[in-house]
């Protein structure tokens, strides 16, 4: 399943959007128990959780659940969301190794008890907090189920990332860049290959923001992103689908190369610049993407 392009915030107290986030095909939904349902719901978003995670699973579409940040009763809402197809928990305000560890071992117990093989739920760690913005590769290496570091990017309406680290969010995004391309760095060297960019601070209906918001997490390196609105699960998924330029261009790269190849060479000037082995890899990449959406390349 993984990398996941595109993730849907849905709050899980409204059962019915679950069927609604399906019909615009996102890599993920992400199942909020968190910031976007009220305390007296909580305990009502938890009891859908399994029956949202089947719906998910059955549409094959991965399912993230976001829960509260660790505390007494953590145990309870990862028991609420252990089912067969929970693709990743989601903890925000993650800011040390030792959390990370004490979720992963919550989670071989649940798995356990749920009959479910050890190792199959992931962690997204959201490092919400300076401590854990700073911190981030020492989240990425605590757990082997850590799938990736869960970043932002933002229009001009700052929130938690912000206020943590102290940056005012403007359109351009300059004063973010450091951080965002920090937090893909350190989830890749500690080996956690998927880190995750949500998109927020702009107009839900202000589409070309969104758009260049996702381009930038892209650019930056972060292989998908996590979006508020539905509207914005199509951009995201264009934006990480490779183009048929880029498909073509990849394709005749290969072919070069193994006409290169068997001349003896180990280099070859490809359309006008000079290329070698250390392009390969993108390119396959590139034509493996394509053919997850296509069926070809």
């Amino acid at each position: 399943m993984w990398p996941i392009r595109s993730a849907l915030f849905v709050p899980a107290h409204r059962r019915d959007w679950v069927a609604k986030a399906i019909r615009v095909s996102p890599g993920a939904a992400v199942l909020d128990i968190e910031d976007s349902v009220p305390p007296e719901f909580k305990a009502q978003a938890m009891g859908y959780l399994k029956s949202e995670i089947a719906e998910l699973n059955a549409a094959r579409v991965g399912a993230f659940v976001r829960i509260n940040p660790l505390h007494d009763r953590t145990a309870e809402e990862i028991a609420a969301a252990m089912t067969e197809g929970l693709t990743a928990i989601v903890l925000p305000k993650a800011q040390t190794a030792a959390a990370i560890r004490r979720l992963h071992d919550l989670l071989s117990y649940h798995e356990g008890r749920a009959g479910l093989p050890h190792g199959s739920v992931g962690i997204l760690p959201l490092p919400e907090t300076a401590e854990g913005m700073h911190d981030a590769r020492a989240l990425a290496s605590a757990s082997d189920r850590v799938r990736g570091i869960h970043g932002a990017l933002s229009g001009p309406v700052s929130g938690d990332f912000a206020r943590a680290f102290g940056f005012r969010a403007t359109s351009d995004g300059v004063e973010q860049l450091y951080l965002a391309s920090k937090l893909v760095l350190d989830s890749r060297a500690a080996g956690a290959m998927y880190p995750i960019a949500g998109i927020f601070g702009t107009p839900m209906d202000d589409l070309a923001a969104t758009e260049r918001l996702v381009r930038r997490a892209r650019d930056i390196g972060y292989t998908g992103v996590a979006v508020m609105h539905p509207s914005h699960v199509a951009i995201a998924n264009a934006v990480f689908r490779p183009t048929q330029e880029e498909i073509a261009y990849f394709e005749g790269l290969l072919q070069a190369f193994e006409d290169a190849e068997k001349a003896g060479l180990g280099a070859v000037k490809y359309q006008g610049a000079m290329v070698d082995y250390a392009m390969l890899p993108l390119a396959r990449e590139v034509l493996a993407e394509a053919r997850r959406h296509t069926g070809h390349a």
